[in-house]
């Protein structure tokens, strides 16, 4: 793997926190701490959209291509629904308690998921835009979360050092991972959703086995807290990012650190694969930068 080259796009006020892709028009959403939600061309490079503004910052979100929905979550515990290409609200509603930290959704039916820093898990019918049922999972807050759609089950991220593993159906916790005594920032899987990748505030990387709930390995990945794990679209790598200012491609069976991609100059908070080779992140220093890679 090496880099051909990157592009900067700037416009944000302070720090970005969320990014989220439409993978058939190739388009990436961004937005952060000034609540702006932005819309950028990440192949022709084209300057931003302003499709919405919100009155907090904004942590999570989430873009459901079957309704052409962005479903945006802020710090104060809101979640908008909008159609980002008409520019149009569909709906607010009050999701959390606090700061929503995590948004998803099943790749093929109306079913969504949210994560706050309250603790709950909440279930969500993306068709009508609103909550249909919730789990309350940890005191402590929760972080991220994702989806294993195949295995009907969803991993979470704990503010208390654990992963809570969900089961769909019964909308129950069946397994608790201790992962470590600090909060857990990151949660990824596998395409074959074999395996969880998981980043703490330690700056290691946690890879468990999904089938028996066996730590498989783990590495200090960082010098600081892991903030984001992203999954190459080909299963064959996974991109991680951290406060430390850096981000690494690694390679998901023998572990090989394989490229390191330097130049933002605070925390990066937010990384999203836009297709195979086109990679973007976003942090602390309110640059959205786009990796183009060949293998």
């Amino acid at each position: 793997m090496q880099l051909l080259g990157v592009w900067d796009l700037v416009g944000h006020t302070g720090p970005i926190y969320a990014l989220e892709c439409d993978q058939e028009r190739k388009y990436l959403y961004s937005a952060g701490s000034d609540g702006i939600v932005a819309l950028w061309s990440c192949i022709t490079g084209k300057e931003a959209l302003a499709v919405s503004r919100t009155p907090t910052a904004i942590y999570a979100m989430r873009y459901v291509p079957q309704t052409q929905t962005l479903f945006v979550g802020q710090t104060s515990g809101v979640i908008y629904a909008l159609k980002p290409y008409e520019k149009k609200l569909l709906g607010a509603v009050q999701a959390h308690q606090a700061a929503v930290m995590g948004i998803s959704s099943h790749p093929t039916d109306v079913e969504g998921w949210s994560t706050g820093k309250d603790g709950v898990f909440l279930y969500w019918d993306t068709d009508q835009a609103k909550p249909a049922d919730s789990v309350l999972v940890s005191e402590a807050g929760l972080r991220g979360f994702v989806p294993l759609p195949t295995r009907r089950l969803f991993a979470c991220a704990g503010r208390d050092g654990t992963a809570y593993i969900i089961e769909r159906d019964s909308r129950q916790i069946i397994q608790r991972l201790i992962v470590e005594n600090q909060p857990l920032f990151s949660i990824a899987t596998a395409a074959d959703e074999s395996t969880l990748w998981i980043g703490g505030q330690s700056g290691w990387v946690y890879a468990w086995n999904v089938e028996d709930w066996a730590l498989r390995t783990a590495w200090q990945a960082h010098a600081r807290a892991v903030n984001a794990i992203a999954l190459h679209p080909a299963g064959r790598l996974i991109a991680t990012a951290s406060r430390d200012k850096q981000i690494y491609l690694w390679d998901v069976r023998s572990g090989k650190r394989l490229l390191t991609l330097a130049g933002h100059q605070r925390s990066v908070n937010a990384l999203q694969w836009v297709d195979e080779g086109v990679l973007a992140s976003a942090g602390d220093d309110g640059v959205i930068k786009v990796w183009h890679l060949e293998a």
